[in-house]
């Protein structure tokens, strides 16, 4: 071998030894970045959940994890020394997308008798609420993935409002900042959404320090279509959000069975916690949590969804579901 054959054969080596550590860092540093935070399946899943003892909260779990998840209810005359069930969540073998079991949420028709705005829910906080992880308000990717199938034999909307079945909150008595809610027909005939469906439509409601961040503050929340309600089927979504209070460099876009619905970029997404306006009431500097759950104003209607596969993490690959 020649001299100047044998200098190209190092160099070369060499070459190919700094690619394949380039290669390796780049696998290192995405490894690292990857976390999926929450992972819901749903299996032999135990509830906990006292109405007399404990009528706003309770707690998930799933064998072998030592992770428990919150519970958030309001239910009817809640207020009282006798609250009444209404919300409910259980494990179930009765539907599943993986495995043999779902997560099953269900509100039942009840007129309220105290007062007529009062509001029904139960929510799984999938990350937030009391865990010790809550999405920083700034700008960072966030993905919540879930399979989702509403009973069509059980579901009747409510003639005023919304369903709400996923929401990012960041505190009371803010209203979420970022909500993906069912619009009864009615209401989406009202936005002139063309594909209003018999079901109701699927909607994101967008709210920020300029879209009505709670009760007293000026402005109205902005409203997406996201297309009509299927019931019956297993759909699986992701969402992503990238909070950004104070700068337009927030974005959102939500995916439905693998197709893109909504894409919203350079956009604000969440309160600004110095917001002077906001005097008797600061919300955090964070997501409080990010939940699934059925929550909607009382009256003759009811629902009944079930949830799968609960994901959140800061890959869209980590929290998709397939």
């Amino acid at each position: 071998m020649t001299p100047q054959r044998s200098q190209k054969l190092v160099a070369a080596r060499a070459g190919w030894r700094m690619f394949l550590c380039f290669c390796a860092m780049l696998f290192f540093s995405a490894s690292v970045h990857a976390t999926l935070f929450t992972l819901i399946t749903a299996e032999n899943g135990v509830v906990e959940y006292n109405l007399k003892t404990n009528a706003v909260s309770g707690w998930y779990s799933e064998p072998g994890s030592s992770h428990r998840f919150h519970l958030a209810f309001k239910q009817g005359e809640r207020d009282t020394t006798n609250p009444v069930l209404v919300a409910t969540m259980t494990c179930t073998t009765n539907e599943h997308y993986r495995g043999k079991s779902a997560l099953e949420i269900c509100i039942a028709a009840r007129d309220e008798v105290l007062s007529k705005r009062a509001a029904y829910k139960a929510a799984i906080d999938c990350v937030g609420g009391h865990d010790a992880f809550a999405p920083p308000l700034k700008p960072a990717d966030w993905f919540h993935g879930f399979a989702m199938k509403i009973d069509a034999g059980y579901y009747q909307l409510p003639v005023e409002g919304e369903v709400l079945f996923e929401q990012w909150w960041q505190g009371a008595p803010f209203h979420p900042p970022v909500a993906i809610v069912i619009v009864n027909p009615a209401d989406a005939r009202a936005r002139k959404w063309s594909d209003a469906g018999t079901n109701g439509n699927f909607a994101l409601i967008l709210r920020d320090d300029g879209h009505n961040a709670d009760e007293n503050f000026p402005g109205a929340a902005q409203y997406f279509d996201l297309g009509p309600v299927t019931t019956g089927e297993w759909l699986r979504w992701l969402v992503h959000v990238r909070p950004s209070p104070v700068e337009s460099r927030g974005a959102i876009d939500i995916t439905l069975n693998g197709e893109e619905k909504l894409k919203l970029e350079g956009i604000r997404v969440g309160y600004n916690p110095d917001n002077p306006q906001y005097k008797a009431h600061r919300p955090p500097d964070h997501i409080a949590a990010v939940n699934v759950a059925l929550y909607r104003l009382n009256g003759q209607n009811f629902q009944r969804f079930f949830f799968d596969e609960i994901k959140f993490a800061d890959t869209r690959e980590d929290a998709t579901v397939r």
